[in-house]
């Protein structure tokens, strides 16, 4: 495994990573609060950080 160089500077976390995406993906969602990922099923107010996680939450609770 490769060595964790990335590491997540905000107060009191640490956290650290091998790719340095995956720190800013953690910085965004963790952070950052982002979630520019909205549900467009009218009537639902779900969002989420990353497309992926989006993509599961249509085929669970939207798919016919």
């Amino acid at each position: 495994m490769g060595r964790r160089r990335y590491m997540c500077t905000y107060d009191g976390c640490g956290k650290t990573f091998v790719r340095g995406e995956h720190l800013k993906r953690h910085v965004r969602s963790l952070h950052l609060q982002e979630k520019p990922h909205e549900c467009p099923y009218s009537g639902c107010t779900k969002s989420f950080s990353r497309k992926d996680n989006l993509k599961q939450h249509m085929g669970i609770f939207h798919s016919k």
